[in-house]
This record gives C-alpha cells, structure tokens and sequence, in this order.
C-alpha cells in the first residue's frame, strides 16, 4: 500500500483565488485552520504522516494535499517528497469557482452571478428579499456578507472589492432546515464512483462542526435520487473541465416564502472534504492516481 506525506493546506480556496499573485497566509488564518481542521486528520491512513513529521527516509512517501494548489505542490517538492498526479492550478480554480456550479444549474432559483455594481445594486435594493453575497473562491463561511436593510459604507466597500476582483454570487438568504454533502472521486481516465449521503451540522456562518450518515428514511425518495443524479453529473463535469481527485457537493432543504425546497447541488468542493473519510466508502489511503 503506498504511504503518503500529506499537506492539510485548508485554505486552498484563498491561494486560488489569488492565483497569479503571491499569496502568504496570515499567521492568524493559520492558527485558526490548525484548530478547525483537526478533524481532516481523519484522511490519513494508518501509515500516513503529515508534512513535517515524516521520517528521514522519504523516498518510500507520495506527496498528497487536501487541494494541490502550487504552495501545497511546492511545499512537497521542498521537502524531497514526489506529488502524486494533480489537476493544473487553472484547472482547480475553474471547477472550485461557485461560477463552475452556478452554471451546472446548481443553488436556488434566483442564485445570479455579477461582475459589475450597477445590476447587483438593483437586486440588493429589491425590499422583499434579504440577499446573500458569496465570494466565488472562499470556504467555512468566508468571504460571504448578508445584505438587508439599508446598504452600509462598509457593505459597498466589501461589495466593490469583491466585484472588482472575481464578481460575486448572489441569491437568497434563505434558512436551511437539512444541510447535505455527498463525495466521491473522478480517476484521470473520467471513472467516478459516489459515496454516501451525509447529514452536516454547520453554524449559523456555514462553518462545519460536525458529519454523519444519513439515516434510512431521513430524505425522501425522491431527494435522494436527485442527489445522486446531481452527484453524477459533476463528476461528469469535472472530468470534462480536466479535474481528477476528489470531490463533494452540498445540498439542502430549506424554507423561503412559507415554502420547503430541496435544493440538490449548493456547492461543489474539487478537493477532500472534511466529511470524505465518514462519507466515500474507502478509506482515501487506498485511493490512487498512479
């Protein structure tokens, strides 16, 4: 079985963001996610070792990162640790973009892409909704601002910084009452294969706390296969976009206007999860791309 030296490198979203500038994590970020991403720990087999804990002998290690972002390859190489196969850095952007999904039919139904002030100031300034305003490339409830109300100096400010570099999605706020992830994993040659659907508890922010599997019986039939079917379209997708590894995708139930809606596809993670240990059937250990 192949050993693997890995790289927890959750702030991906960031550097790919950033892609074509420098990007140096702040050391407060990086106290932060030590803390919040213990339970990625879960991903590493038993002879697994994390970057900087492994053993003089590395020849007998394959490098592996949460995302292979060019920092996470670098850092491997650094360390005289060979990357396995990875998708090219554009390629981890495009389909780790919420564009990538956005335009797979994925979020709610008035979910809208902007890259410029004026149309996006028409939507916020629509009194009967209340709006939430994502960053394309952001993770763990970042990057995200609620907008209702009259609009603040502060909220502009964000807002315009945000267009300016990468556009904004736009949808409504809405309250989740079932939040969902399913994982699975696309070979080079395009095969995929699907795990199991998982419940999430995540703040009120979106920040994952904690993962389990669905219970028979908790989804109706009919959710369950359009989360499977959604599943099998990404996979498809980023296949088709020159993606290979791992991925998720979240859904929800949730209510707006007095109705409950499901809706199948909200996100797509092109890289490991912290659920993927508890929700592909294999352990990530015995997953190759040689």
């Amino acid at each position: 079985m192949t050993r693997f030296a890995w790289i927890l490198n959750l702030d991906a979203e960031l550097e790919l963001a950033k892609i074509g500038f420098e990007y140096v994590p702040r050391q407060k970020l990086t106290a932060q996610l030590a803390e919040y991403g213990r339970a990625s720990r879960a991903l590493l087999g038993p002879e697994d070792v994390l970057l900087g804990e492994q053993p003089n002998h590395t020849e007998a290690l394959l490098g592996r990162a949460w995302c292979p972002t060019p920092r996470a390859v670098a850092a491997l190489e650094a360390a005289q640790i060979m990357p396995e196969p990875h998708p090219p850095a554009e390629v981890l952007r495009r389909v780790n973009h919420r564009l990538f999904a956005h335009e797979l039919g994925g979020g709610l139904p008035e979910q809208r892409y902007f890259t410029e002030r004026a149309p996006v100031e028409a939507l916020l300034r629509r009194a009967e909704r209340r709006w939430l305003v994502k960053r394309p490339l952001a993770f763990a409830g970042r990057g995200q601002m609620r907008f209702y109300g009259p609009i603040t100096k502060q909220q502009w400010s964000w807002l315009d910084v945000s267009l300016e570099r990468d556009g904004v999605i736009v949808e409504p706020l809405v309250r989740p009452e079932l939040e969902l992830s399913l994982h699975g994993f696309v070979w080079p040659r395009g095969r995929a294969e699907l795990g199991r659907i998982c419940v999430q508890e995540v703040t009120a922010r979106g920040v994952f706390r904690a993962l389990r599997l669905a219970r028979p019986g908790e989804l109706p039939e009919s959710d369950l296969r359009e989360f499977y079917a959604q599943g099998e379209r990404v996979a498809d997708a980023l296949s088709v976009a020159g993606y290979f590894g791992p991925f998720g995708i979240d859904a929800y139930r949730y209510e707006l206007d007095g109705q409950i809606a499901f809706c199948a596809l909200g996100e797509i993670n092109a890289r490991y999860t912290m659920g993927f240990a508890t929700g592909f059937p294999r352990p990530a250990s015995e997953l190759s791309l040689i």
